[in-house]
């Protein structure tokens, strides 16, 4: 199956309404996490900067250093921030809600210029939405992706090597993110990939920047 076929694999609707049929067990329930949701997303419309582009050619840009960096401790821990280009551009913002529980249960909604991402995060296993249409479920320990509808295995960050885990999409291997090190206070030392395909199609690079801002934002948590 084709890159181009990626499309006919997310499944269009709202986001994550199949979820309760997923994952019955959810603490949270589907409604708690659908009112959050909005009530992140909004947020984060109304206060993030202007976000620049992130075309295929400037995603070798994109960094892990953040502004407007905010963790506040309630009912929740709510954690949140706009990651930066090398050049002090506002790219990616994020709001991360982590909910009390035993074991991990949180929300993250991600927006960039181009799209909206929505992840609903239980153990190692986080449902994925981009713009709404629910994509599949990601593994963190094992960087599998698994498409919603096909079942089958959609992308794979190899997480061998973790100061560079290359992704593939469809078996093609579409781009190298990178793990800063700790304390990196140098530019290039706090970019996110460094190297990515100047060929990637727009559904290979919604992907990888779902999965790339994932990884960055568990880092920062």
């Amino acid at each position: 199956m084709g890159i181009l076929a990626i499309s006919a694999i997310m499944v269009a609707g709202a986001g994550f309404y199949l979820f309760s049929q997923s994952f019955p067990n959810f603490k949270p329930g589907e409604k708690k996490i659908q009112a959050d949701l909005k009530v992140i997303r909004q947020e984060v419309l109304n206060s993030m900067p202007d976000l620049a582009p992130l075309r295929t050619e400037d995603l070798e840009s994109l960094s892990s250093k953040e502004i407007d960096k905010s963790v506040k401790k309630r009912g929740t821990t709510d954690q949140r921030g706009v990651f930066v280009t090398i050049f002090e551009e506002p790219a990616a913002a994020y709001y991360y809600r982590k909910y009390l529980s035993n074991k991990r249960d949180a929300l993250l909604f991600a927006k960039t210029y181009h799209h909206e991402y929505n992840y609903w995060i239980k153990g190692d296993e986080v449902n994925l939405a981009i713009d709404k249409q629910q994509l599949g479920v990601y593994n963190e320990k094992t960087g599998v992706l698994i498409g919603a509808r096909s079942q089958k295995t959609i992308a794979q960050l190899d997480k061998s090597k973790p100061e560079k885990m290359e992704m593939n999409i469809q078996g093609r291997a579409i781009g190298n993110i990178v793990v800063p090190r700790p304390g990196a206070k140098d530019t290039l030392s706090q970019r996110c990939f460094d190297f990515v395909r100047n060929d990637l199609s727009k559904e290979e690079e919604a992907i990888l920047l779902a999965i790339a801002i994932f990884e960055m934002v568990e880092r920062k948590i």
